[in-house]
């Protein structure tokens, strides 16, 4: 069994889950013409946006020649070739500059509902336990800590709202590089010196005494957690 989760996009479709029932199934816009097989409310959506295709056993993405673009786990993809389609890849829909406005998760597994429960479950701790000192509004790109509002890099700013929606889990150095430079080719140009001096400009926004840090927490040789 495989379903989308929306992610990211209209307030109301946010949370929604769909089953790919079918061999093609029409990912698109509302609209009084025609309805397609999941239905999204974004302006930046097309009628007819994309296609999820089941071909051997394997979930396969086409975009249907949309206005706006299609994004696989952040690259573009093109029009009417197919793309297979992994466990957690994210589909963006509606491309912005770098940014996908609307984000659907693909998920594959026999037990849905039990993952999906867990997984919206971890989403409220963590926004729970991080939400005493910290607050982004992702739409706005805005960050408060300690109720002051924080002018932070874009960088900075990856890296602090991926530490807060892992809150509480040792985030690897490779999911850092993954998270906050999606552009790169190469990962491994990316060096520890270069997350750390990230991590240390970080630190001295949020902090209360950056020399003694207790929010951004390093584990020697495994990564780093928010606290």
């Amino acid at each position: 069994m495989a379903f989308l989760i929306v992610k990211r996009g209209e307030a109301g479709d946010v949370g929604k889950i769909f089953e790919l029932a079918g061999d093609s199934l029409i990912v698109g816009r509302r609209n009084s013409l025609q309805r397609p097989d999941i239905e999204l409310g974004d302006d930046v959506i097309s009628r007819r946006h994309l296609e999820i295709i089941l071909r051997d056993g394997k979930y396969m993405i086409r975009d249907l020649n949309s206005t706006n673009g299609t994004m696989l786990d952040d690259d573009r993809i093109l029009p009417e070739k197919c793309y297979e389609l992994k466990h957690n890849c994210k589909i963006g829909l509606g491309i912005d500059g770098d940014k996908a406005r609307v984000v659907l998760l693909f998920k594959e597994t026999e037990s849905t509902n039990i993952i999906v429960r867990k997984e919206l479950e971890q989403e409220d701790k963590v926004q729970s336990a991080s939400s005493d000192w910290l607050k982004i509004d992702e739409a706005k790109k805005e960050v408060w800590v300690d109720g002051r509002q924080k002018k932070l890099s874009r960088k900075e700013y990856c890296l602090l709202t991926f530490l807060f929606k892992n809150a509480g889990r040792i985030c690897s150095r490779d999911e850092i590089i993954h998270a906050v430079w999606p552009e790169s080719k190469d990962p491994g140009a990316i060096s520890d010196a270069t997350i750390d001096q990230l991590v240390h400009r970080l630190r001295q926004k949020v902090e209360p005494c950056p020399s003694n840090p207790v929010r951004i927490v390093s584990k020697k040789a495994f990564g780093y957690i928010l606290i």
